[in-house]
């Protein structure tokens, strides 16, 4: 039996980190994590020796230093605007999310954070973005000109600034209620 390699038919995840406002979009960072090819037995061939795991190996899904870069370039982008000092970072309880209160004290004192009960989405304004978005991505049949990391940036920056701010107002009234 022999060790053949053949491209993998899975279209690669893409993990998306995205900060929005009641004034738009702030950032979006698309990650495509490299997908490796698979490895098969292949009936009557030669025996070879397995293949090395490279160390080029690009892990999948987000990475903390993915998520931690894309927080320095949103960072980046807000002290470009006077209007968006005081804003708030409103996460969930994942433990990467811990790490913004250091990287926000350390660089400056004018954002603040609020981190949301466990288990509950429909507090958090990025959840109710992110479907506006794929509803938008999903409504037309992808073409061959554009891409799918194009297709979401054209999506999150067709959502009206009048709805970012409906949603963030419903995520505080909820907030304030609960």
């Amino acid at each position: 039996m022999a060790v053949t390699t053949t491209p993998t038919t899975k279209e690669p995840s893409h993990a998306i980190l995205g900060a929005i406002s009641s004034v738009g979009v702030v950032n979006l960072s698309i990650r495509i994590p490299k997908q490796p090819s698979k490895v098969r037995k292949v009936q009557g061939g030669r025996k070879r020796k397995n293949p090395e795991p490279s160390n080029e190996d690009v892990p999948k899904g987000t990475t903390a230093g993915h998520y931690m870069r894309s927080i320095q370039e949103t960072l980046d982008v807000l002290d470009k605007y006077d209007q968006m000092r005081g804003f708030y970072f409103i996460m969930d309880n994942a433990p990467i999310h811990k790490q913004i209160e250091d990287v926000l004290n350390e660089r400056n004192k004018d954002y603040k954070c609020i981190f949301l009960p466990p288990y509950s989405p429909e507090h958090n304004p990025i959840e109710q973005f992110w479907a506006l978005v794929e509803r938008k991505v999903r409504r037309e049949k992808l073409q061959d000109t554009k891409t799918l990391q194009d297709r979401i940036v054209d999506a999150a920056n067709e959502v009206p600034i009048k709805h970012l701010r409906n949603i963030i107002q419903h995520s505080k009234t909820n907030l304030t209620t609960a």
